[in-house]
């Protein structure tokens, strides 16, 4: 059946977990706003999220002499009450899994 937002994955043959970090990130980077995903929350389960918008962020910290001194992030709507989660591009490959779909397409 269909997930609702912030529903809990019920099984993981639903979403699809890329080989390597580097092919994982490439799959996540082609989500486009309003796209579902499982976003994994601080408790270690996974939850049915929608892609609200991509935004760039300043990296806190980050040293003054470097060019690249803000990050690709994703802000998830993680419950159907509106609350949001935003991911660094850093973190992407770890905390966000893209919903299989039933079609073998890519």
């Amino acid at each position: 059946g269909d997930y609702t937002i912030g529903e809990t994955l019920r099984s993981s043959s639903h979403m699809s977990i890329e080989p390597t970090s580097e092919k994982a990130i490439q799959a996540i980077s082609s989500l486009a706003e309003h796209d579902f995903a499982f976003i994994k929350r601080s408790d270690g389960s996974y939850s049915y999220a929608i892609l609200a918008y991509r935004s760039m962020e300043p990296v806190k910290g980050a040293d003054i002499n470097e060019t690249e001194s803000v990050e690709e992030c994703m802000t998830f709507v993680m419950s159907e009450a509106g609350s949001t989660k935003m991911v660094r591009r850093r973190h992407w490959s770890k905390l966000v899994r893209l919903v299989r779909t039933s079609s073998s397409s890519s």
